[in-house]
C-alpha cells in the first residue's frame, strides 16, 4: 500500500472514530422503544433522518411482520435520538395473499386532517366475501369516508395515529362496512404524513390573504 493509500485509510478511521453512536427511540405510544442504532459526527445531521422497522419490532408480535412504519428523526437529547411517526404501509405481498377469486376488493383513499392540524393521507382496503355491486362500493367507500373523516375531527396526531397501528380504527370500519356487504377483511394499509401543523397554518394564511385581496 502506497503513503498516500495509508493516509486516506488513515483519516477515515480518524473520522469514525470521531462519530458518536445514537439510539433512536420510537414516540411514547410505543414506550419510546429502541428502533435502532446510528453514527453520526454531529448530531443535527441525523434530525430528519428516517427509519423503518416493522409493526412486531415493537409490539412482538408476528402477525405484525407485515406492517412497515416510517419514524423521522425529530430531535435529538443527549445521545438518544426522538421521533415521530412518518407513515406506514403494509407489504404487497402480504396483500397479494389476500386475493381470492370470486371476490371483490374495494379502496378508499384520501386526504384527512386531525384535530390538532396535522395533514395525512389514509387508505383503507376491503375484501369481501363475494362479488361487490357497484352500488355497493359506493355505499362502502362513502361510510370509510364518513368513520375516518369523524376520528380525525376528534382526535389529535398521536392518538389518530395509535387507533391506525393498533387495528382500532379499522376494527370499526369493519363493523360498519359489514352492515353493507359480507367482508372477509378490512384494513387501513397504508398511511403517510403530508404536512405538520406548521405547514397547514402557513397555508391558511397565504389563502386568507388570496381571499382579501380578492
Amino acid at each position: 500500500m502506497s503513503s498516500r493509500s495509508r493516509q486516506a485509510a488513515a483519516r477515515t478511521r480518524d473520522k469514525w472514530r470521531e462519530k458518536v453512536w445514537y439510539q433512536i427511540l420510537a414516540p411514547e405510544y410505543f414506550d419510546n422503544k429502541e428502533i435502532g442504532l446510528t453514527p453520526a459526527g454531529n448530531p443535527e445531521l441525523l434530525i430528519g433522518r428516517t427509519v423503518e422497522p416493522t409493526l412486531y419490532d415493537l409490539n412482538g408480535d408476528f402477525d405484525s411482520i407485515h406492517v412497515k412504519i416510517r419514524f423521522k428523526i425529530l430531535e435529538v437529547v443527549g445521545q438518544q435520538a426522538n421521533t415521530v411517526f412518518h407513515g406506514h404501509e403494509w407489504s404487497s405481498d402480504y396483500l397479494r395473499g389476500l386475493v381470492r377469486r370470486g371476490t371483490s376488493r374495494i379502496d378508499w383513499i384520501g386526504p384527512i386532517l386531525t384535530k390538532d392540524d396535522f395533514l395525512m393521507r389514509i387508505s383503507v382496503i376491503v375484501f369481501t366475501n363475494t362479488r361487490s355491486r357497484t352500488s355497493q362500493e359506493h355505499a362502502v367507500r362513502k361510510t370509510i369516508e364518513r368513520i375516518i373523516r369523524k376520528h380525525a375531527k376528534l382526535h389529535v396526531f398521536d392518538e389518530l395515529v395509535e387507533k391506525v397501528l393498533l387495528g382500532d380504527l379499522a376494527s370499526e370500519v369493519h363493523e360498519e362496512v359489514k352492515k353493507i356487504i359480507p367482508i372477509r377483511d378490512c384494513e387501513i394499509r397504508k398511511s403517510k404524513v403530508l404536512k405538520g401543523p406548521e405547514e397547514v397554518k402557513a397555508r391558511r394564511a397565504r389563502l386568507r390573504r388570496g381571499t382579501k385581496k380578492e
